[in-house]
């Protein structure tokens, strides 16, 4: 007598359903039960490193299948879409971690540290009404004579061209931004590095 067992494609539904409870307990649930309803689930979820260690070469494998697009019916959906919402974060890491270098070269040419103004002569000042006088602006009203009442007279401002900011054009897409940051090993010579090189050389 043979026991039937059940289809693969069970534990790809039983994934799903949990998935989308999860997602229906973050939107739907009041934001006090549910982080009394994650506390204990966190806890539970805490990853082991003895259990980091032994699977350490097959996360490897499956993240390199991944990254190729070399999916099968047996992998779960949650691992699928973990591991997209673990590759758009780590390119909004790097773009936000390459934009602030770009800009951050234009402020080189700034000194460091702490910058202290030129102390004011305070010689001057006897109380505290002259020390008003120098962050209050004085203002004299000249009252116009019987002549000039009859006048009237209009002035024209000449209008100051309008400074725009203008948005710097930052190519997130260059070359050299591809393998930056990619520690080397020491007994393994990286080729992309020596041809940086050469292409800076070469410049």
């Amino acid at each position: 007598m043979t026991t039937e067992q059940p289809p693969q494609n069970n534990v790809k539904h039983v994934n799903q359903f949990n998935y989308v409870d999860q997602l229906t307990l973050e939107c739907l649930m009041n934001k006090d039960q549910y982080s009394l309803h994650m506390k204990p689930a966190s806890r539970s979820k805490k990853i082991n490193n003895s259990d980091r260690k032994f699977y350490k070469k097959r996360i490897y494998d499956l993240t390199k299948q991944l990254l190729n697009n070399e999916t099968t019916e047996k992998m779960f959906p949650d691992v699928v879409f973990s591991f997209e919402s673990y590759i758009k974060a780590c390119i909004d890491y790097f773009k936000v971690l390459d934009k602030t270098d770009i800009l951050q070269e234009d402020y080189q040419h700034l000194p460091s540290g702490e910058y202290f103004p030129e102390e004011l002569n305070t010689d001057h000042i006897s109380n505290s009404q002259d020390a008003d006088q120098l962050m209050l602006r004085t203002i004299k009203i000249q009252e116009p004579n019987a002549l000039e009442k009859l006048v009237k007279r209009t002035s024209t401002k000449l209008k100051k061209p309008m400074i725009l900011p203008r948005e710097k054009e930052i190519n997130l897409k260059d070359p050299n931004l591809k393998n930056k940051g990619i520690r080397k090993k020491n007994n393994i010579n990286n080729k992309y590095e020596d041809k940086n090189k050469y292409e800076d050389e070469k410049k």
